[in-house]
């Protein structure tokens, strides 16, 4: 994963990068655990629930100011409506027929916000936008009985930067998947 503009180490999207290793992690985890016959229900559980937790804060936090980006409005539906269809093909559990598409799409939708979303609007949004993101996740981590937790940061607001940077490049990047599948997305 890039760290270009610094969207991975403060604020709320450094969170989010986070939660999105986690994911990962888990998925790998559970795709191995799936190939050799292990017992995947607690784990495919856990990764359920913090996919769940994680898209919410998404859509109530950052896609809400996103939209406020007419150029982003079409790329943030993109977002939702592949949260709707993760759900969907993981709903038939860690042994149903969609297991394989929705951990292709979970890495694809990772990369995208990574790579796409969290860059293009890391140090478009201002303080009170922030604010309002970071309000977003303590609400949800309350709603799911987690602790808040401290914003990893180097600095006190994430866009506090005075540097250029251009993301109007193309980014290239292996997608590793532990299944060996190319996308068909």
């Amino acid at each position: 994963m890039c760290d270009y503009c610094g969207c991975r180490r403060s604020g709320p999207t450094a969170e989010l990068a986070i939660e999105h290793e986690q994911l990962i992690e888990m998925r790998d985890q559970i795709w191995n655990d799936v190939l050799n016959n292990v017992d995947v229900s607690a784990r495919f559980a856990e990764l359920v629930d913090l996919l769940q937790r994680h898209a919410v804060k998404e859509e109530i936090g950052l896609f809400v100011q996103a939209r406020e980006f007419p150029q982003m409005i079409e790329r943030i539906d993109t977002l939702c409506s592949e949260h709707q269809q993760l759900y969907a093909w993981l709903s038939g559990g860690p042994h149903g027929g969609t297991l394989d598409d929705a951990f292709q799409l979970l890495g694809t939708h990772i990369d995208d916000e990574e790579y796409d979303l969290f860059p293009h609007i890391f140090h478009a949004l201002d303080d009170d936008q922030w604010r309002e993101i970071e309000l977003a996740h303590r609400a949800v981590d309350q709603t799911w009985g987690e602790e808040s937790r401290p914003y990893p940061h180097d600095h006190d607001h994430p866009h506090d930067h005075d540097h250029p940077h251009d993301h109007d490049h193309p980014h290239s990047h292996d997608h590793d998947h532990p299944h060996g599948h190319g996308h068909g997305h």
